[in-house]
């Protein structure tokens, strides 16, 4: 039976049987797959560590049947910090599951493995806020779909936006007031403008922008209730933060 090597990050794991774990992995040679680990919950388990959401490590894995099995594992890093302080845990998961309901299983993305890498070591390495880390992940991820937001005039009329602004659940679309249904949430004027901001703004760069977390945190939520009507999956993170 075949050994591959690959690169991966775990996205959530649960158990399954008595001693073992199914493991949600995101890699950058397969794409996001599902994988045994067997024994790990052990006390002493040699994989322990390896089942951890935000692990990111070499796996060795082999096909079996409809799962892969993890055989190995040489971490390369826990981003464990990440866990320290529970806003930055929450919208860190944002991250994770934003990850994986935006590929197929066995879908390559190396473009999105590598966004996701770099936004967790962007909150947990270089200090940079992780409700605009999470927010700026969320849009980028969205124009990697291709529902690119238009921040200057009202998609539907075509009119520059002059009051509120609502976002339209059915077209994924953000409208004038004029314009919204009965499926449009309003979405701040802070808020819009914020997402605005980081369409231009590079992640290194995000420590200058300076508004209010709960700010940002409608942004998240806006981007995520979009990307659920858009791929007709729920995310359950969002509702943490």
């Amino acid at each position: 039976m075949e050994t591959i090597i690959v690169k991966g990050i775990v996205l959530s794991s649960y158990d399954y049987k008595e001693k073992d774990k199914l493991v949600e992995v995101f890699t950058a040679e397969l794409g996001k797959i599902t994988a045994v680990i067997k024994g790990c919950k052990a006390p002493n388990a040699k994989l322990k560590f390896a089942f951890q959401p935000f692990c990111f490590a070499e796996f060795s894995i082999i096909r079996q049947g409809k799962f892969y099995q993890i055989i190995d594992a040489k971490l390369i890093d826990s981003f464990f910090d990440l866990t320290y302080d529970l806003s930055t845990y929450y919208l860190s998961n944002v991250i994770l599951e934003v990850s994986s309901v935006s590929v197929d299983f066995e879908e390559q993305n190396p473009k999105l493995f590598i966004l996701l890498a770099n936004a967790l070591k962007n909150i947990c390495y270089d200090n940079l806020p992780a409700h605009l880390v999470t927010a700026k992940f969320c849009e980028d991820v969205m124009n990697m779909l291709g529902y690119k937001i238009s921040f200057y005039k009202c998609t539907n009329c075509n009119m520059p936006y002059t009051n509120k602004v609502f976002l339209n659940l059915d077209s994924g679309e953000f409208v004038c007031a004029s314009c919204k249904n009965e499926n449009s949430i309003s979405v701040s004027n802070q808020a819009f403008a914020l997402l605005k901001i980081l369409a231009s703004t590079d992640y290194e760069r995000l420590g200058t922008v300076k508004i209010a977390e709960n700010v940002a945190k409608e942004a998240i939520i806006a981007l995520c209730k979009n990307m659920e009507h858009r791929l007709l999956k729920i995310l359950h993170s969002y509702k943490f933060i």
